[in-house]
């Protein structure tokens, strides 16, 4: 048994309704249950379950990119177990995990709260580009006294990687601390209101601007991108946000076979009516993925 499958635990459900053999897709799957600091709606731990259970009525042939991901699928490994309450414990295992199966793997992960992405970071190569979509800065050196917050977490990854190894997409929450170290230190970032004057031409210009050396790319997900409208179901939910067709455009630009990790996180099944959040991160994955594997086959 390797050291990472101590911390992995299977579940009742998996992606799709299906778990295929790791040797057979290059894709893994797993989620990270943690929901610890949570400082308006708490619940997120519950969406790997969910996000795995509604995966499985969505039909798979991803007409975006011509791919039937049918005959792709994931290996799902299951969930990390994380320490409730503990979240360093936590996130050192999110740590020892990915890193090891990120050698060899592309992962995508269900979140838990957003800290779990700068544990997951822990783990990877600090060279590595992150583009992060959020209805927020989280940049805030501390929040109700923690460092370790949902509220902190992309402070935390700019401290980890470097600020010009990071983009934010989306944002439109900020506090004056916020926007104070973004102005300060040049964080690169493209508001809402800055999609919408600028047009997507000219945002997916500035993104392929960022991503252009690089060799390896994290995309990180905060369902709260979204307009409520769209994904009502997150911990914090923030008016005024993007439409799917946007995220989507997006996305299908950015992902490619340098694409190492994406994960969704925030969303949070007890606030989701009908569950429409959880269906909108399911299909997000599976559309990256197979926009990936797409990439992938067209360097084979």
């Amino acid at each position: 048994m390797s050291i990472h499958e101590l911390y992995l635990i299977k579940t009742p459900y998996v992606f799709t309704g299906i778990s295929v053999d790791p040797h057979k897709t290059p894709f893994t799957l797993i989620g990270i249950p943690l929901d610890s600091s949570s400082s308006f709606r708490a619940g997120s731990r519950f969406a790997p379950a969910k996000v795995r259970q509604v995966s499985s009525s969505l039909e798979l042939y991803c007409l975006s990119v011509d791919v039937d991901f049918e005959k792709v699928l994931v290996h799902d490994a299951g969930d990390i177990a994380v320490v409730h309450g503990d979240i360093e414990t936590s996130l050192r295992r999110i740590e020892c995990v990915i890193s090891e199966l990120v050698k060899h793997r592309k992962l995508l992960i269900i979140g838990g709260e957003h800290i779990i992405t700068y544990g997951a970071i822990r783990g990877i190569e600090r060279n590595t580009k992150v583009i992060i979509l959020d209805a927020h800065a989280d940049m805030r050196y501390e929040y109700l006294g923690f460092k370790l917050s949902h509220a902190c977490t992309i402070r935390r990854i700019v401290e980890t990687i470097g600020i010009d190894n990071v983009m934010l997409i989306g944002p439109r929450a900020f506090s004056s601390e916020e926007l104070e170290f973004i102005r300060k230190n040049g964080v690169k970032l493209i508001t809402t209101y800055a999609i919408r004057s600028l047009g997507m031409r000219e945002v997916v210009r500035r993104i392929d601007d960022f991503l252009e050396d690089a060799k390896n790319i994290y995309i990180s997900i905060d369902m709260d991108v979204f307009d409520p409208a769209y994904a009502p179901g997150v911990q914090t939910p923030e008016p005024d946000g993007l439409a799917p067709w946007q995220v989507f455009t997006l996305l299908m630009r950015i992902l490619s076979e340098r694409v190492s990790i994406v994960d969704v996180v925030e969303v949070t099944p007890p606030y989701d009516s009908s569950d429409i959040t959880s269906f909108l991160a399911a299909k997000l994955l599976i559309e990256a993925a197979c926009k990936i594997y797409k990439s992938l086959k067209a360097k084979e």
